[in-house]
């Protein structure tokens, strides 16, 4: 089915400005997802999602598909008037949330035996996973350690926690009469700060428009991969140390705590278990994080077949304890410490909804030519016996 068809998406692009920015950002959500109201894709079979639907209406391919001969529009293409140029701010935040997520932009979820592949020939308008731009993904997601995501219209965000003991947190018979144990919901002293991450790519109008769309696309990308990197250094330090509010913290473990036997700095399979076993139900150890040293020894521990055989196929273990653990290393985790984390509780991650409008508004209207993305973005835990902390030389 031809997109110039359908009149809507040629009204969309004729719209297009930072007015329709800010009404997105007011309801909470990205362009894309707003266009996607207002032209649902479940009335076309083209394979593109509504932003997409605009690029094809302009005439703007940002897809190359070299065996095909189809080459990706020199970014002059968007410069073609006042609407294409408005278009820029949402299509590089897709190549951004694309790299930082590993995830596809599209908002269709199911597509038809009519439907266009995206990014195929016919298609060129979306920007389709190719094996080079998978590559570039970060090598912690943020997405792996965020158990909720909070979008709020401030630079402050004040964080609440559920607090109760231990005898509170059981379901206990009630005698006729009697209260309920209770846990209390409460709001922590201080602010959580929200703080801006982002990147920008300076480039002179001639080199820029020079450039081919899906090159510009992969710049983009590997940018959006270190501010990744930089959020997820900031996400592991409020896990540990906590978010400036009182008993926020992660507990701490010694190695030789967790196995008398043993000594600081040699870990052993006992010290392991121990220390997975901390997380008592309803928690379990997902996510476990350490500098490569410390990793290093994580992988090559010994936990010797002869020994355990019995224990493993005779008593298998009733507490859940989430399958494997899964292990990642990274400069940020902080040293002679792994950081274990049930990422269903751990973290909250808050996010100022429409942050970089005015970045918008300055390139709508011609004042750089500075392809800019930021994000104010903060951490918040969300339960402190999610995240346990075991210190390696102690």
């Amino acid at each position: 089915m031809d997109v110039q068809s359908k009149p809507r998406a040629q009204e969309l692009l004729r719209q297009m400005g930072p007015g329709m920015y800010r009404e997105a950002y007011g309801r909470g959500m990205s362009l894309s997802a707003w266009l996607e109201k207002q032209d649902p894709s479940e009335e076309y079979k083209d394979g593109l999602d509504a932003f997409s639907r605009l690029l094809k209406v302009a005439g703007i391919r940002t897809n190359s598909i070299p065996e095909l001969g189809v080459w990706a529009d020199l970014f002059e293409a968007f410069d073609g008037n006042d609407n294409t140029r408005n278009l820029v701010p949402e299509w590089v935040a897709r190549q951004w949330r694309r790299a930082a997520t590993g995830r596809d932009v599209l908002t269709r979820g199911v597509y038809t035996s009519q439907d266009a592949i995206p990014g195929a020939w016919s298609a060129p308008y979306v920007e389709a996973s190719q094996a080079r731009a998978q590559q570039i993904a970060p090598a912690i997601p943020l997405a792996r350690l965020v158990a909720i995501t909070t979008p709020i219209n401030s630079d402050a965000y004040r964080a609440f926690y559920l607090t109760d003991t231990t005898a509170q947190m059981r379901t206990a018979r009630v005698e006729e009469f009697t209260e309920f144990p209770r846990a209390k919901l409460t709001g922590g002293d201080n602010t959580v700060r929200l703080y801006k991450y982002g990147r920008a790519l300076e480039a002179s109008y001639e080199v820029l428009r020079r450039q081919r769309i899906d090159r510009i696309a992969l710049h983009l990308a590997r940018m959006a991969v270190q501010n990744e990197t930089d959020k997820v250094a900031t996400a592991i330090d409020v896990l540990v140390n906590g978010d400036g509010n009182s008993n926020t913290a992660a507990t701490t473990y010694n190695l030789t705590t967790l196995d008398t036997a043993t000594t600081a700095s040699n870990l052993t399979w006992k010290a392991w278990l121990a220390f997975e076993m901390q997380f008592a139900a309803p928690y379990i150890c997902q996510v476990a994080l350490a500098q490569e040293a410390v990793a290093l020894a994580v992988r090559l521990l010994n936990y010797g077949t002869a020994n355990n055989l019995l224990p493993m196929t005779k008593f298998p273990t009733i507490n859940p304890d989430g399958g494997n653990v899964a292990l990642g290393w990274t400069a940020d985790a902080p040293a002679n410490k792994i950081v274990g984390i049930d990422t269903r509780f751990a973290l909250e991650h808050v996010v100022e909804i429409g942050a970089d409008i005015q970045e918008i508004e300055r390139w709508a209207t011609r004042q750089v030519q500075i392809l800019t993305m930021s994000e104010v973005e903060g951490f918040a835990v969300f339960d402190q016996k999610a995240t346990k902390v075991l210190v390696y030389n102690a």
